[in-house]
């Protein structure tokens, strides 16, 4: 890993984007990762999570905020570009590999797993790679899924759900709620009976 004098020397020199304070904080975090450039510590604890384990995450010139989670999976990777930030309580869990490219904002409690959502708890799908492009905005509570390509300059809507390929340019929201099945009620509510096998019917858009 390069010397951290000399990388926050060069990002002076490019143009400082956060405080000192910032940059001393993050300082203390470099160590964590398998390479970075001149990472920004924001806004106090709790202290962000980094662990490579026997995998491999590298930043650039990067800020991360409180209790931003990075983990990786044995021989996972995860990579993000210069000028990115990171927001509060964001959560990046690689078994294979996650690729964020340069001046990305991704907002607070985003998910980002290249797995189908479980995670740590076992991966019966097997792990996709997640390729996010340059200058893509993710915004607050969105959860980007194993297989999601999404190309440079799109927009994902706070909430949204993606695991498919989101074009360069693209502005994208998750659909209204749908109702994709219907349970008995519990005893002593409603008598009305679940329609179709066990309670199973086509699901309707729910505006």
């Amino acid at each position: 890993m390069r010397n951290a004098v000399s990388v926050y020397l060069e990002r002076l020199r490019k143009g400082r984007v956060y405080s000192p304070l910032s940059y001393l904080l993050g300082a203390s975090l470099r160590g964590r990762f398998t390479e970075a450039g001149a990472v920004a510590w924001l806004r106090g604890p709790p202290v962000p999570h980094i662990d490579a384990g026997q995998g491999a995450i590298e930043v650039g010139d990067v800020g991360i905020y409180p209790g931003v989670s990075m983990i990786c999976s044995r021989g996972g990777r995860i990579s993000v570009g210069d000028n990115t930030y990171i927001n509060r309580n964001t959560y990046l869990f690689a078994e294979e590999e996650i690729t964020d490219g340069e001046e990305c904002m991704i907002s607070w409690d985003v998910i980002i797993t290249d797995t189908d959502g479980y995670g740590e708890l076992g991966n019966p799908g097997g792990a996709r790679p997640v390729q996010i492009g340059k200058k893509v905005w993710i915004g607050s509570k969105a959860v980007i899924l194993g297989g999601a390509v999404i190309g440079d300059g799109a927009v994902i809507a706070g909430g949204s759900v993606v695991k498919g390929e989101v074009e360069a340019g693209e502005i994208v929201a998750s659909r209204p709620a749908k109702e994709i099945y219907r349970i008995d009620p519990p005893a002593g509510g409603s008598t009305r009976r679940a329609r179709g096998a066990r309670g199973a019917h086509r699901g309707r858009d729910r505006s």
